[in-house]
Formats: C-alpha cells, sequence, structure tokens
C-alpha cells in the first residue's frame, strides 16, 4: 500500500481565461472567483482572490480593462474573498487613482476580529482542511477592514449602474450578494460553489441551511441572466439559472425539514445523523455534487444550529475521558483480541469501525513495534477513507490522518 497520500491543496482556476458574458461584465477565475462591472465612473469589482492567486488577477484586470477601482464589494470575509485588498489600493497608489471603498455586510468586521483571536487555531485547521504544505502561512490576517458596512440591504449607483446589495445568512453570517440590474446580473459570492452547500464544515463556525435556500430563492426572484458564483464557472440563461438553484434550495429545504421533524419527535443527534440522507432523485443532481461540501455535513450544521452539545445520554453528561473508557474496555476484553478483530473488520469492508478498534488498542500502552503496527494499520484504513471520499474536505482530513499515522509508524516518505 502506498504510504503517503497526497492531500488536495486548493487549485483554484487560475489556467482559465477571464469570462465577459455580457458587455461590461466580467469574471475573472481563481480562488475565489472576482466579478467585475465596468462603469463610467470605474470599476467595481465583486471579491478579491486568496494571496496565490490575486497577482494573476491583477494581471487579467489590467490585461482587458483600464481606469480605477471605484468600489469593491466583499461577498464575505473568508481567506479566498477579501484579504487581498492590499494589491488593489498598492496599485491605485502607483498609478495615482483616488483609493477605492470597500463594502461589506456589518458582521463582516466581527468576523475580522475574531479571526485575529483565534489565528493560531484556524491557521492549525486550514493547513489540514486545505492541504497547506510547512512554511507556507495557512491563515493570513486581514490587513483592512471596510468603509461601508450595512445591516440588511444597500443600494448604490456608480457610473450610472446600479448596485444592490442583499445580505444573506448562509455559509456565512457576514454574507451579501449583488445584483446589477441594468446587467441582469447577480455576484453570488459563496451562496454558490457548483456543488453541495458546504454546510456544517467539521472545523468551522456555524453555517446555515434553510437561510441559505432562502438566499437562494431571493435571488431566482430577479429573474437574472447571468450568475458568478464564488467558485466555478458562470452561469447564463434564466431558466438554467433558476433550475440550478432551486434544485440546491430543495436539497436544502429538505434535509432542513427532515431533522427538524426528528428533533420534534424526541429523537438524539446520532440516530438523526445516521438516518437523514438526500432522496434519490437529489443526490444524482449534477447541481449537488458532495465535491466540498456533503449531505451529512449539512444535517450536523442543522442539528448544531438547532440542538445543544449532550447526545440525550444522561450518562455521557459528564463522561470520562474517552481513552479512559478503551483502557477499561481493553482490560476487559483483551488487546489482542481488539487489534484481532480490527484486521478482521479491515478484510470485510467495514473501515469506518475498524478504526474504532484501533483506537481502543491504540489506547494502552504498548512495545513501541507493536505500537508502529498499531499506527500503520490505522494509517492504511484512512488511507481507504480517503481513497473512496468524494468531499474535498473530508478527504483531505483521511489524507492527513493518514500521512500522520505513517509519520507514527516510521513510514513516512
Amino acid at each position: 500500500m502506498k504510504k503517503a497520500r497526497l492531500s488536495e491543496a486548493a487549485t483554484g482556476r487560475e489556467a482559465q481565461d477571464p469570462v465577459n458574458p455580457a458587455d461590461g461584465v466580467w469574471m475573472f477565475p481563481g480562488f475565489g472567483n472576482t466579478g467585475a462591472v465596468e462603469t463610467s465612473d470605474g470599476i467595481v469589482l465583486i471579491d478579491v482572490p486568496g494571496y496565490r492567486w490575486v497577482g494573476t488577477m491583477m494581471q487579467m484586470l489590467r490585461d482587458h480593462l483600464a481606469g480605477p477601482v471605484h468600489t469593491v464589494f466583499l461577498t464575505h470575509g473568508h481567506l479566498d474573498h477579501a484579504l487581498t485588498l492590499d494589491a488593489v489600493f498598492d496599485e491605485a497608489q502607483d498609478k495615482g487613482y483616488p483609493p477605492p471603498r470597500v463594502i461589506a455586510q456589518k458582521n463582516l468586521v466581527r468576523r475580522f476580529d475574531r479571526y485575529r483571536m483565534l489565528q493560531g487555531y484556524h491557521d492549525h485547521i486550514n493547513r489540514i482542511q486545505f492541504a497547506v504544505p510547512p512554511g507556507v502561512s495557512a491563515f493570513p490576517l486581514p490587513k483592512r477592514y471596510p468603509d461601508i458596512t450595512f445591516d440588511q440591504s444597500l443600494s448604490v449607483s456608480i457610473g450610472g449602474l446600479d448596485f444592490h446589495a442583499f445580505y444573506a445568512l448562509g455559509e456565512t453570517d457576514d454574507a451579501l450578494w449583488v445584483w446589477v440590474p441594468e446587467k441582469k446580473t447577480v455576484f453570488a459570492g459563496d451562496l454558490i460553489v457548483m456543488g453541495m452547500p458546504n454546510v456544517g464544515n467539521p472545523f468551522k463556525v456555524q453555517r446555515y441551511a434553510r437561510e441559505w435556500a432562502e438566499g437562494l430563492e431571493a435571488i431566482v426572484a430577479k429573474e437574472p441572466d447571468i450568475l458568478i458564483p464564488g467558485h466555478g464557472n458562470v452561469l447564463q440563461g434564466k431558466e438554467k439559472i433558476r433550475e440550478q438553484l432551486l434544485t440546491i434550495s430543495e436539497a436544502l429545504r429538505y434535509l432542513h425539514d427532515e431533522v427538524v421533524k426528528r428533533l420534534n419527535a424526541g429523537m438524539w443527534y446520532e440516530d438523526i445523523l445516521h438516518e437523514v440522507d438526500l432522496p434519490e432523485h437529489l443526490k444524482q443532481s449534477e447541481y449537488l455534487a458532495p465535491v466540498y461540501g456533503c449531505p451529512k455535513f449539512v444535517v450536523h450544521g442543522i442539528l448544531r444550529q438547532y440542538s445543544g452539545w449532550c447526545d440525550g445520554n444522561p450518562s455521557n453528561l459528564f463522561p470520562p475521558k474517552k481513552i479512559d473508557i478503551q483502557k477499561e474496555l481493553l482490560s476487559l476484553i483483551g488487546k489482542e483480541a481488539v487489534i484481532k478483530k480490527a484486521y478482521d473488520l479491515k478484510e470485510a469492508g467495514q473501515t469506518a469501525m475498524a478504526l474504532q478498534f484501533v483506537d481502543i488498542a491504540l489506547a494502552d500502552e504498548k512495545e513501541p513495534e507493536e505500537e508502529k503496527k498499531l499506527h500503520r494499520l490505522k494509517g492504511e484504513l484512512l488511507g481507504m477513507m480517503g481513497d473512496h471520499e468524494p468531499s474535498y474536505i473530508a478527504r483531505n482530513i483521511f489524507y492527513n490522518g493518514h500521512n500522520e499515522e505513517m509519520k507514527l509508524a516510521g513510514e513516512d516518505d
């Protein structure tokens, strides 16, 4: 078995060319996408990409458009949409342009403050989630805050065009989308990520399923002809956009309502998590591919939004540490039997269950060579989980775990 798994770094779409779906409307692809609208007062940008892509974005911008950047809307405060404003401001200073103004939803300020407070934690989890290599910053801090913030909506006229920004609670609590009626164009930010919405990220703060659906439905009500997503390709055609957005909305509402129904019936977290899934017709939809988020993450997100941390069993209200429980089980069953069961489960294809038995065996003190064998087994199991996992986030978590276990087994490449 291959000892190391190559976790996937976020590659974005930097190799693609800019897209010009309507006169004066552009998308510069990257991780994430940057939208642009030409006006008589200057360029309006929607988002700036991550650090590895901002140079390419600025080059594409200047290859096709001239004049100052007048305004930048930030659809939310994630690092691939909001943290590289310096490139735009530095260019304005170099060329003698007035500095652009930056517009965001008011919660973005609170987000940036939280990022500063939890920089170490976010560096750690992003390094796993995005497969960031050693020596590369996984969580750069924001340097510029917005000039203008709003609560529910904001409308501005720039160079003869109207820009309407609307708050949308969804992937984040600071998200907005922008409607330009004269261009029949919506800039959706991460309300559209070309796959199953990223609700319930294993490492991140609360995200919102029903509210995400409401945001998509509000976009559909504008009947746009063009939609620029936060990630992925430009969407064109009123009916195509409607079909895609309402399919995603249907899936989010379905999962939300199924979880709520079970909570109201007295079911607890674990049983709901293992019971609720998308119906088959939605599972097969190209719009809901689990390439980043996945349905189980969404169910976790809904449960976290509406329920507490106790699983309903009073025995687990103030439980001992899990490793201490595992040690007691080992003393009762015997380590050899547990290890044998782990290998039997692996051979039977029950990979997730096998991992649980390996963890029990690892709870006990053991001989160094035996410990290495257990770490090797755990690494192999995690690699197998990653090999069969379509979700980018989950796959990177499994592969990161695989590589760490192989290091402990003394077999890292």
